[in-house]
């Protein structure tokens, strides 16, 4: 059996809060990103355990579509940028000490 190594990012190092105001506006909740991100998880874990790679950006644009379909929301093609660029460019949790710019640089330390 091959050994992999799994990097989570996401909510890790990554906040995802910044995509909160996107969600608010097209829900009308921001709490549906905690769904949108779970629907996100599930289907990275299944692309890696069968083997079919997808990019992460792709696979959270699937699950953006699934949560808006279960939600009853039609989402437009701007719904979909605005997310996308979000996620291209989510800042780093503000517990990562400012000399490490904001990710796990060796010798930064976790926790900080």
């Amino acid at each position: 059996m091959r050994r992999v190594q799994v990097f989570d990012v996401n909510e890790t190092l990554l906040d995802l809060a910044a995509l909160d105001p996107h969600f608010e506006r097209i829900f009308g909740d921001a709490g549906v990103r905690a769904t949108w991100f779970d629907q996100m998880i599930q289907s990275a874990l299944v692309a890696t355990l069968t083997g079919v790679y997808r990019q992460f950006g792709t696979i959270g644009m699937a699950a953006l579509e699934m949560t808006a379909e279960r939600a009853g929301v039609e989402l437009g093609d701007g719904d979909r940028e605005a997310v996308a660029a979000q996620m291209r460019r989510l800042p780093a949790h503000r517990r990562w000490p400012a000399p490490c710019g904001g990710s796990a640089t060796p010798g930064c330390g976790w926790p900080p």
